[in-house]
């Protein structure tokens, strides 16, 4: 039976312009692949990405065995799924497996369908850092633009550990508002109370890599370049947002990249 939602996502898909075509049709020249993707996308930039729609929880190792059977032959990866199984927007939950996995390959959110306003939309359902260990609260971003499609290369320390192509649907535009949302979710939870938190050596430095907003494990070039973008937007003698809520971000960076750094012994 016909997909009824790949059918609309791969209208939606035809309509962003980074995209040259996308389809739900099988790839017939392909004699056998463990895992179809629901839909196939190929862009301008000649890259090639393979959607799947979860529509039940799934394993760490499932989706890994996905992201590698796609990354040996150059293409991308990208999950995105029903809203059901994700928390409520507003809900503060211990994150699963799973979810954690799908939050870290897309830098802190998962991609989601589901009903709004009794149509079928498109959704980033975002996890933001509470004080409590592996605790996060969780936002829903109805009004996500879906306005771009992009192919990267990317490294991870977690269940899905390796280098993985995988998909992003969101502008450079978006992430900016998104991180800058989350920075402030950061702020409210860790200034809201004085009680020092006790982080395991593990969390400490998957915190540390978000704090950063860049995905765990990423490498030496990688980290020194967040650290200086951010430290140039929060430093306190340069930055627009509030003097006080700009020092703690601005620690909060430095001793992020400090962690990092003594972490994996770079000098």
């Amino acid at each position: 039976m016909e997909n009824a939602v790949a059918k609309w996502l791969e209208t939606r898909f035809r309509n962003v312009q980074d995209v040259k075509f996308a389809t739900t049709l099988r790839e017939m020249n392909i004699t056998y692949r463990s895992h179809e993707p629901d839909i196939i996308i190929e862009t301008w930039m000649n890259s090639r990405l393979y959607v799947y729609l979860i529509e039940a929880e799934p394993k760490s190792r499932t989706m890994k065995a996905i992201l590698k059977q796609n990354s040996n032959a150059n293409i991308g990866t990208l999950f995105i799924v029903n809203s059901a199984l994700l928390p409520a927007d507003g809900e503060t939950i211990k994150i699963p497996d799973w979810q954690d996995d799908l939050r870290v390959m897309s830098l802190g959110a998962i991609y989601a369908y589901g009903i709004v306003d009794d149509e079928l939309a498109v959704m980033q359902v975002n996890y933001g850092e509470t004080t409590l260990r592996n605790e996060y609260k969780v936002w829903h971003t109805l009004d996500f633009p879906f306005d771009a499609v992009s192919v990267r290369r990317r490294e991870y320390s977690t269940n899905i550990k390796g280098k993985w192509y995988v998909g992003d649907i969101a502008s450079t535009a978006f992430k900016r508002r998104m991180n800058a949302e989350r920075s402030r979710q950061r702020f409210h939870y860790r200034t809201k109370t004085t009680q020092e938190v006790d982080i395991a050596p593990a969390d400490q430095i998957s915190a540390a890599y978000l704090a950063l907003q860049i995905e765990v494990g990423a490498n030496q070039k990688a980290v020194k370049e967040a650290f200086r973008k951010l430290a140039r937007e929060y430093h306190p003698d340069v930055s627009d947002h509030n003097k006080n809520e700009a020092e703690k971000r601005f620690k909060e960076v430095k001793d992020a990249y400090d962690t990092i750094k003594s972490h994996r012994k770079w000098k």
